[in-house]
């Protein structure tokens, strides 16, 4: 069927079809490499991404790990002054 179309088609006709397909053709190629280029960078942020995550959670891990350590040094001082009044009491 596509065929028989073309060739009713005149020699005119035919280029200018060739032409606009070609057209097309090449439309569709840039913007296929549009769309490449675009994905390129996508995977480059997701990656730049999860790699700031990461650091990100380290980050958090030591901060949890120091407020940890202060909060058990805090605690530790309470007591001591607590324990340093009861002996001051007892003087």
């Amino acid at each position: 069927m596509y065929n028989d179309d073309s060739q009713n088609l005149s020699v005119e006709e035919k280029r200018r079809k060739r032409h606009d397909l070609e057209m097309q053709i090449v439309i569709l190629e840039s913007d296929g490499r549009k769309f490449v280029a675009e994905k390129d960078a996508l995977e480059a942020e997701i990656r730049k991404t999860k790699y700031d995550m990461e650091r990100l959670r380290v980050e958090l891990d030591q901060k949890a790990e120091n407020f940890e350590k202060v909060k058990y040094k805090i605690a530790q001082s309470e007591e001591e002054v607590k324990r340093l009044k009861k002996k001051m009491n007892l003087l």
